[in-house]
Protein backbone atom coordinates (compact mmCIF):
# COMPACT_ATOMS: atom_id res chain seq x y z
CA UNK A 1 0.00 0.00 0.00
CA UNK A 2 2.75 2.26 1.01
CA UNK A 3 4.46 1.92 -2.23
CA UNK A 4 1.41 2.45 -3.97
CA UNK A 5 0.42 5.57 -2.58
CA UNK A 6 4.31 6.32 -3.15
CA UNK A 7 4.03 5.61 -6.83
CA UNK A 8 1.12 7.82 -7.57
CA UNK A 9 2.20 10.40 -5.64
CA UNK A 10 5.33 10.48 -7.76
CA UNK A 11 3.89 10.11 -11.28
CA UNK A 12 1.18 12.66 -9.93
CA UNK A 13 3.95 15.28 -8.95
CA UNK A 14 6.39 14.68 -11.93
CA UNK A 15 3.33 15.23 -14.39
CA UNK A 16 2.08 18.12 -12.75
CA UNK A 17 5.53 19.71 -13.15
CA UNK A 18 6.25 18.92 -16.53
CA UNK A 19 2.41 20.55 -17.48
CA UNK A 20 1.93 23.78 -14.65
CA UNK A 21 2.24 26.88 -16.26
CA UNK A 22 3.18 28.39 -12.85
CA UNK A 23 4.13 26.64 -9.81
CA UNK A 24 3.66 28.45 -6.27
CA UNK A 25 5.29 27.10 -3.06
CA UNK A 26 5.24 28.79 0.47
CA UNK A 27 4.30 27.83 4.41
CA UNK A 28 1.01 27.22 5.78
CA UNK A 29 0.10 26.74 10.08
CA UNK A 30 -3.36 26.59 11.25
CA UNK A 31 -5.39 25.03 14.08
CA UNK A 32 -7.46 21.56 14.48
CA UNK A 33 -10.67 21.05 15.99
CA UNK A 34 -10.83 17.16 16.22
CA UNK A 35 -13.87 15.66 16.84
CA UNK A 36 -12.55 11.86 18.09
CA UNK A 37 -14.34 8.97 18.81
CA UNK A 38 -15.33 6.15 21.38
CA UNK A 39 -13.36 4.96 23.88
CA UNK A 40 -15.06 1.82 23.98
CA UNK A 41 -15.97 -0.68 26.80
CA UNK A 42 -14.57 1.88 28.97
CA UNK A 43 -16.06 5.38 27.93
CA UNK A 44 -19.16 6.81 26.15
CA UNK A 45 -19.06 8.83 23.57
CA UNK A 46 -17.01 12.32 23.76
CA UNK A 47 -20.08 14.56 22.33
CA UNK A 48 -21.61 16.09 19.20
CA UNK A 49 -19.58 17.71 17.09
CA UNK A 50 -21.66 21.37 17.46
CA UNK A 51 -21.18 21.29 21.47
CA UNK A 52 -17.18 20.24 20.70
CA UNK A 53 -17.13 24.09 19.03
CA UNK A 54 -18.70 25.96 20.90
CA UNK A 55 -17.77 24.51 24.65
CA UNK A 56 -15.20 21.95 24.29
CA UNK A 57 -12.92 22.92 21.86
CA UNK A 58 -9.98 22.94 24.14
CA UNK A 59 -10.36 19.77 25.56
CA UNK A 60 -10.02 18.90 21.51
CA UNK A 61 -8.18 21.13 19.67
CA UNK A 62 -4.77 20.84 17.91
CA UNK A 63 -2.30 22.45 15.63
CA UNK A 64 -0.32 21.93 11.86
CA UNK A 65 2.11 23.32 10.18
CA UNK A 66 3.76 22.81 6.98
CA UNK A 67 5.05 23.94 3.48
CA UNK A 68 2.68 23.66 -0.06
CA UNK A 69 3.20 23.59 -3.89
CA UNK A 70 0.60 24.43 -6.02
CA UNK A 71 0.39 23.29 -9.48
CA UNK A 72 -1.70 25.84 -11.42
CA UNK A 73 -3.34 24.83 -14.89
CA UNK A 74 -5.93 26.59 -16.99
CA UNK A 75 -9.04 26.70 -14.36
CA UNK A 76 -7.42 23.67 -12.26
CA UNK A 77 -4.48 23.18 -9.83
CA UNK A 78 -2.70 20.29 -7.89
CA UNK A 79 -1.84 21.53 -4.31
CA UNK A 80 0.47 18.71 -2.37
CA UNK A 81 1.41 19.68 1.57
CA UNK A 82 3.30 18.10 3.62
CA UNK A 83 2.40 19.04 6.72
CA UNK A 84 3.11 17.83 10.78
CA UNK A 85 -0.13 17.84 12.85
CA UNK A 86 -0.24 16.92 16.64
CA UNK A 87 -4.05 16.27 17.97
CA UNK A 88 -5.18 15.79 21.59
CA UNK A 89 -8.51 14.40 22.43
CA UNK A 90 -9.79 14.66 26.78
CA UNK A 91 -11.92 11.44 27.33
CA UNK A 92 -14.27 11.48 30.77
CA UNK A 93 -17.39 9.49 31.54
CA UNK A 94 -19.74 10.92 34.73
CA UNK A 95 -22.03 7.88 34.32
CA UNK A 96 -19.62 5.41 34.82
CA UNK A 97 -17.54 3.65 38.21
CA UNK A 98 -14.48 4.31 36.39
CA UNK A 99 -15.08 7.93 35.65
CA UNK A 100 -12.24 9.08 38.19
CA UNK A 101 -10.42 7.84 35.48
CA UNK A 102 -9.83 10.57 32.71
CA UNK A 103 -7.06 10.76 30.43
CA UNK A 104 -6.00 12.58 27.51
CA UNK A 105 -4.80 10.87 24.17
CA UNK A 106 -2.73 12.80 21.80
CA UNK A 107 -1.27 12.26 18.36
CA UNK A 108 1.08 13.86 16.58
CA UNK A 109 1.16 12.72 12.89
CA UNK A 110 2.94 13.60 9.37
CA UNK A 111 -0.19 14.68 6.85
CA UNK A 112 0.44 14.27 2.83
CA UNK A 113 -2.85 15.74 1.32
CA UNK A 114 -3.11 15.90 -2.37
CA UNK A 115 -5.80 18.52 -3.00
CA UNK A 116 -7.56 19.36 -6.29
CA UNK A 117 -9.16 22.34 -6.80
CA UNK A 118 -10.51 25.36 -9.33
CA UNK A 119 -11.06 29.14 -8.67
CA UNK A 120 -15.46 30.10 -8.23
CA UNK A 121 -15.33 33.98 -8.44
CA UNK A 122 -12.65 36.16 -7.88
CA UNK A 123 -10.17 35.26 -4.71
CA UNK A 124 -12.64 32.17 -3.84
CA UNK A 125 -11.95 28.51 -4.57
CA UNK A 126 -12.49 25.11 -3.80
CA UNK A 127 -10.75 21.96 -3.52
CA UNK A 128 -10.67 18.43 -2.18
CA UNK A 129 -8.58 15.17 -2.63
CA UNK A 130 -6.90 12.32 -0.42
CA UNK A 131 -4.73 13.10 2.67
CA UNK A 132 -2.44 10.41 3.50
CA UNK A 133 -1.40 10.14 7.19
CA UNK A 134 1.63 8.93 8.63
CA UNK A 135 1.61 8.40 12.65
CA UNK A 136 4.80 9.63 14.39
CA UNK A 137 3.62 8.96 17.73
CA UNK A 138 0.71 8.63 20.11
CA UNK A 139 -0.23 8.11 23.64
CA UNK A 140 -2.54 8.66 26.22
CA UNK A 141 -1.96 10.36 29.48
CA UNK A 142 -3.04 7.95 32.22
CA UNK A 143 -0.17 5.71 32.94
CA UNK A 144 -1.94 2.34 33.35
CA UNK A 145 -3.29 2.58 29.74
CA UNK A 146 -0.56 0.42 28.08
CA UNK A 147 0.24 -1.33 24.71
CA UNK A 148 -1.09 1.69 22.84
CA UNK A 149 -1.16 0.44 19.30
CA UNK A 150 -2.28 1.91 15.80
CA UNK A 151 -1.60 1.89 12.08
CA UNK A 152 0.99 3.76 10.89
CA UNK A 153 -0.24 4.45 7.50
CA UNK A 154 -3.90 5.99 6.85
CA UNK A 155 -5.92 7.28 4.49
CA UNK A 156 -8.29 10.43 4.71
CA UNK A 157 -10.37 12.72 2.66
CA UNK A 158 -10.38 16.89 3.03
CA UNK A 159 -12.93 18.92 1.35
CA UNK A 160 -12.71 22.95 1.40
CA UNK A 161 -13.13 26.31 0.21
CA UNK A 162 -10.56 29.03 0.80
CA UNK A 163 -9.72 32.79 -0.77
CA UNK A 164 -6.33 34.37 -1.86
CA UNK A 165 -5.65 38.03 -0.81
CA UNK A 166 -2.36 38.49 -2.72
CA UNK A 167 0.57 36.55 -0.83
CA UNK A 168 -1.74 35.29 1.58
CA UNK A 169 -4.47 32.48 1.57
CA UNK A 170 -6.78 31.26 4.12
CA UNK A 171 -9.25 28.08 4.33
CA UNK A 172 -11.08 25.98 6.38
CA UNK A 173 -11.24 22.58 5.45
CA UNK A 174 -13.01 19.30 6.45
CA UNK A 175 -11.30 15.67 7.14
CA UNK A 176 -12.77 12.57 7.68
CA UNK A 177 -10.18 9.22 8.06
CA UNK A 178 -11.18 6.05 6.52
CA UNK A 179 -9.60 3.34 8.92
CA UNK A 180 -7.63 4.04 12.38
CA UNK A 181 -8.70 1.94 15.51
CA UNK A 182 -6.48 2.10 18.28
CA UNK A 183 -6.08 -0.91 20.88
CA UNK A 184 -5.09 -0.47 24.35
CA UNK A 185 -5.06 -2.15 27.81
CA UNK A 186 -6.64 -1.46 30.81
CA UNK A 187 -5.58 -3.45 33.77
CA UNK A 188 -5.39 -6.35 31.74
CA UNK A 189 -8.64 -5.40 29.78
CA UNK A 190 -8.35 -4.54 26.04
CA UNK A 191 -9.96 -1.26 25.16
CA UNK A 192 -10.75 0.39 21.60
CA UNK A 193 -10.43 4.11 20.42
CA UNK A 194 -12.31 4.65 16.92
CA UNK A 195 -9.61 7.38 16.56
CA UNK A 196 -10.21 7.67 12.99
CA UNK A 197 -9.59 12.15 12.16
CA UNK A 198 -12.65 13.78 11.94
CA UNK A 199 -11.63 17.42 12.28
CA UNK A 200 -12.40 20.82 10.94
CA UNK A 201 -9.21 22.84 10.00
CA UNK A 202 -8.98 26.33 9.62
CA UNK A 203 -5.79 27.83 8.05
CA UNK A 204 -3.87 30.39 6.68
CA UNK A 205 -0.88 30.34 3.86
CA UNK A 206 2.03 32.48 2.91
CA UNK A 207 3.21 32.17 -0.40
CA UNK A 208 6.86 32.82 -0.99
CA UNK A 209 6.91 32.96 -5.14
CA UNK A 210 5.90 36.34 -6.48
CA UNK A 211 3.50 35.54 -9.83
Amino acid sequence: MKKLVLTVLTLTLATSVLTAQKIDFGIKAGVNYNFGGDLEELFSDTGNNIEDIVTGADDRAGYHAGVYFKFNFTGLYIRPELVYTKLTNYYANTSNPLSLIDTEYSMQKLDIPLLFGTKIIGPLHVFGGPSFQYILDNDFSFGEIRNVGTKDFTVGLQLGTGIELGRLGVDIRWEKGFSNKVDATLFDTNIKLDNRPNQIIFGIAYRFNER
